[in-house]
């Protein structure tokens, strides 16, 4: 009923939209698209940036339920549920609206769990930028495997959106070519190598971080007791469209040998799968978690990753562009693929060459895992290697805190243009 009226409406909306003049004070944000309460990453970053500025109104937008996003010294703010008619007078007088996936995603009207209606802008007189969420190491959107880019980019506006944005980040000038490649029909003229903001969360000292930032750091401390922490954060696989997709199903005994190498090192695992569960037979790891051996960092309890990569001393993952965060700040990581096969051909598949792209080895069965977790966990090393050394400059144009004000300067210079 309610995507019935919804389709009726739109129209007054678009002619609405078009015809609100749009203030270059009135800066749009959004929570998380399918998880609403988190308003984290680049997004977050970008508010934290500029709370403190008067000049600038901030409008944070979230669905369902209101949320605590923690806050803290920020002025000439609001948060606002996306959808209700002040929502939307107030959307149609942003002239700078901060994007995390797009239009089509962030800004949608959400019915139920699954239904979803496009809530189209205008993009002229705007300054729409996507603070993509990572640098990805996955093909993603127009990069895709055919079967899976008619997955994901099956919504046409979608596309079109794309060609009007002001900008979208970039972490390097590699980056920046995926970038483009993965937004087409977007013009690489639009990327913006300015670093992901986020990216500030990792290496600032630990008091100029948020106080959501600053509690997360305390709860995994508090988990670790003083141990070595090694975080397992594997993304999630493309079930819809290979059904030879599977999630790994850990054995007893695997979950055994794992617990004898955290005992020897004294160190304990930390779980964070990825938010997006498509499966019911997703990985069985958070049926070993006991909060001893085996902990929960999932999202709910930890929502920003720079707490955990912060915190980390020896990250495994797969596709996932988790290993970046550590990557940059020097951290040893290690790869269980034990599907590349199909993940390159018939799921997402991967930018490039792993050996390439990867700072550390590429294991293909989880006792390979074990023997390099057990080696990482007995180096004395801090040194960053030759691996490591050439994806930091593959992927880095900035190892800095200075992200999020080059985006501000990029998003300054494209409202003078208009």
């Amino acid at each position: 009923m309610r995507q019935s009226v919804f389709r009726c409406l739109h129209p007054l909306w678009r002619l609405y939209d078009a015809l609100t003049p749009k203030q270059a004070d009135h800066w749009a944000f959004a929570t998380h698209h399918l998880h609403s309460g988190r308003f984290v990453e680049n997004q977050r970053a970008m508010f934290e940036h500029v709370k403190a500025d008067p000049a600038i109104h901030k409008i944070i937008f979230y669905r369902g339920q209101r949320e605590d996003f923690q806050i803290e010294d920020a002025v000439n703010y609001e948060i606002v549920e996306h959808g209700t008619l002040r929502s939307l007078r107030l959307l149609a007088r942003c002239k700078v609206v901060f994007l995390t996936h797009s239009v089509s995603m962030d800004f949608s009207l959400r019915w139920g769990s699954k239904a979803f209606s496009i809530l189209k802008l205008s993009m002229r007189r705007r300054v729409v930028v996507n603070l993509w969420h990572g640098i990805p190491l996955k093909r993603l959107l127009y990069a895709a495997n055919e079967g899976t880019r008619q997955h994901t980019d099956r919504v046409p506006y979608r596309r079109q959106e794309r060609l009007g944005y002001a900008g979208l980040i970039a972490s390097s000038d590699i980056d920046s070519y995926a970038m483009a490649a993965m937004f087409y029909p977007l013009n690489y003229q639009q990327v913006w190598r300015t670093g992901l903001p986020r990216n500030d969360f990792l290496s600032c000292a630990a008091e100029r971080l948020p106080r959501y930032i600053r509690e997360s750091l305390a709860r995994i401390r508090a988990l670790k007791r003083g141990r070595k922490l090694v975080v397992y954060a594997p993304t999630y696989r493309q079930t819809d469209v290979s059904a030879q997709a599977r999630y790994y199903q850990f054995s007893p005994e695997e979950i055994q040998a794992l617990k004898d190498i955290l005992h020897r090192h004294g160190a304990v695992l930390g779980y964070r799968p990825h938010y997006f569960k498509n499966s019911s037979a997703y990985f069985n790891l958070d049926q070993y978690i006991d909060g001893e051996d085996i902990i929960d960092l999932s999202q709910a309890a930890v929502p920003e990753f720079s707490a955990v990569a912060r915190e980390c001393d020896v990250l495994v993952t797969d596709y996932s562009s988790v290993y970046i965060e550590t990557l940059y700040l020097g951290k040893p990581a290690v790869c269980f693929a034990y599907d590349l096969e199909n993940y390159q051909t018939e799921q997402d598949g991967l930018l490039y060459d792993m050996d390439l792209a990867f700072p550390g080895p590429v294991c293909r069965d989880f006792d390979t895992v074990l023997r390099e977790v057990d080696a990482l966990l007995g180096s004395r090393s801090q040194s960053v290697d030759d691996r490591q050394a050439t994806a930091q400059k593959l992927f880095f144009a900035h190892r800095d805190h200075g992200n999020a004000q080059r985006v501000y300067d990029k998003v300054l210079q494209a409202l003078h243009k208009i």
